[in-house]
């Protein structure tokens, strides 16, 4: 889960307008809400600066809890506050804030303006502020008031978010397409290969692959060269910060929670300190007690982590203790931790001399693994030509219930292989191909075709060498072209839009005088709740 929504996590400014405008205010505002509804919340201090300008931490704290909500009506109840911390949520409504007020600056410089008409008719298509599909006014005021004070704070913030969408709208008339352009996005959606294909995977080889000591040797000795570009290139890897390994028990306490509630958590963490003190197993007590649902099945344990990963008391808790030691019970937002540390990996920047063993040794065998990937590719190849097809050359793992068994089928270092498909796919993809990454080679060749062939060649791919088959060839349809034309135009139309608002906002912030409080992207404020779950 996290990994998509870490590919949704840079939002296009349309999803950061629409996200402030939409789901703050009518989620916030709907009903059985447990939106902001504390008016000192307006009280607290800049969360960043733009232009001079102060966007409030009430601003940012809103925000937040609405684009919180709206990433979680996606995910589930599965996303929780600290899921929503590994993702860096707070940093992504951090940037939507920013580029609202960058928006809102420019709007006005321009002189766009958002009249009381404009506003009045936003307000009355609110769903949260219509009953029976009339609009409300009673119950409009009731929820400005409870959510800003008065329902001329709520229309003052309406406005400035309005003015944001209206510069954005003027920015996106200039997002013109020719009639030519769209006749070329109709060739080119239209050119359209669909491949049969089998990849000969080189991971369950290069594990098989054992060189000796003295292959390794030998070969470091004639790939000084090879061997010195890879450590240049990834000297990331070999600059190795100081890391941690530990468990912990979290005893679950809001910041903001009454002192007895907090002094009974940090009771519970101090005995089940005093228990493992006393000899108890760590792991053991932690699938008992932790209230972290992302550790506890695993006795608490969290993994090897560096500096920023967690919350600011716990890392330095964490890093100033020794491998094996107890520390705690450590306070951070989340509640109380008791922590202990399992492993410790100290800094150190891996010298070339050191690390060329270890490098030799890894490119020795994926080597070997891609040589024996290729031989079983080239003899699959031998018999293709000779009209056998894919499935028959590799078959599916044969059905257990079945009554009769199939062939046997092929495997690789313990990997299965066997056909799959692309699907169809167009020409503007080059080089990459659905599910098999970017093979320019094989791309050329498809493109290149006239019909379903088989192609004679062997290609290189990320995972593997392939071998593949044109199902079949696609050629743009002169005669369509009318009636798709307008569809085609739409769908370019909104890239270009895009971009053009990726490029415009970039050259915003690259002028802006932008200063951001990090405490607020730490979590580390001290407000009135605001409500996220």
């Amino acid at each position: 889960m996290l990994d998509i929504l870490r590919q949704n996590a840079k939002s296009t400014l349309t999803y950061a307008l629409f996200g402030i405008i939409i789901v703050v205010f009518v989620v916030s505002f709907g009903p059985g809400s447990k939106g902001c509804s504390d008016a000192r919340v307006t009280q607290a201090s800049w969360a960043a600066q733009v232009n001079g300008v102060d966007v409030s931490g009430a601003d940012f704290e809103q925000y937040y809890a609405g684009v919180f909500r709206s990433y979680q009506a996606r995910a589930g109840q599965g996303f929780t506050r600290e899921v929503a911390e590994q993702l860096g949520l707070r940093k992504v409504t951090m940037d939507q804030v920013v580029e609202r007020e960058l928006l809102i600056q420019e709007g006005a410089r321009l002189g766009i303006v958002v009249s009381d008409e404009d506003l009045s008719r936003a307000i009355q298509q609110m769903p949260s502020f219509r009953v029976n599909g009339a609009f409300d006014k009673d119950a409009y005021e009731r929820a400005a008031a409870a959510t800003f004070g008065s329902a001329k704070r709520y229309e003052d913030r309406l406005r400035r978010d309005l003015l944001a969408q209206k510069t954005l709208a003027l920015l996106r008339e200039t997002s013109q397409v020719s009639g030519e352009e769209v006749r070329q996005a109709f060739d080119a959606e239209s050119d359209r290969v669909d491949l049969e294909y089998v990849r000969f995977p080189t991971a369950g080889l290069r594990a098989a692959a054992r060189p000796t000591a003295a292959e390794v040797q030998a070969f470091q000795a004639r790939n000084g060269e090879r061997i010195g570009k890879y450590y240049k290139d990834n000297a990331a890897r070999f600059d190795r910060k100081k890391r941690v390994q530990a468990r912990h028990i979290l005893i679950r306490a809001d910041e903001k929670a009454p002192a007895d509630v907090d002094a009974a958590a940090k009771k519970k963490a101090d005995e089940a300190l005093a228990r493992i003190q006393k000899g108890e197993d760590f792991a053991r007590l932690a699938s008992q007690l932790s209230e972290d649902p992302g550790s506890k099945e695993r006795g608490g344990d969290l993994g090897w982590f560096g500096s920023g990963v967690m919350a600011k008391p716990f890392e330095e808790a964490a890093f100033a203790a020794q491998k094996g030691a107890l520390t705690g019970p450590v306070r951070t937002r989340f509640g109380w931790h008791v922590i202990q540390v399992t492993g410790v990996q100290e800094p150190e920047v891996v010298p070339l001399e050191k690390a060329a063993p270890e490098i030799a040794g890894e490119m020795l065998q994926e080597d070997l693994a891609r040589a024996a990937a290729l031989k079983r590719a080239e003899e699959a190849l031998a018999q293709a030509r000779k009209g056998k097809g894919f499935g028959e050359l590799f078959p599916p793992e044969p059905d257990p219930k079945a009554a009769r068994k199939g062939p046997a089928p092929v495997k690789l270092g313990g990997e299965l292989v066997r056909p799959d498909e692309t699907g169809p796919f167009g020409v503007g993809t080059r080089p990459t191909i659905p599910r098999l990454g970017a093979v320019p080679a094989l791309f050329d060749d498809a493109f290149a075709a006239t019909g379903a062939r088989l192609l004679d060649k062997v290609y290189d791919s990320p995972g593997g060498p392939v071998i593949a088959r044109v199902k079949s060839r696609q050629r743009p349809d002169p005669a369509q072209f009318a009636a798709r034309k307008g569809d085609v135009e739409v769908r370019l139309r909104a890239r270009r839009e895009a971009q053009v608002e990726q490029a415009w906002m970039k050259a915003l912030r690259e002028k802006a005088d932008v200063k951001v409080n990090q405490a607020y992207l730490r979590g580390e404020v001290t407000l009135p709740p605001v409500q996220l779950d």
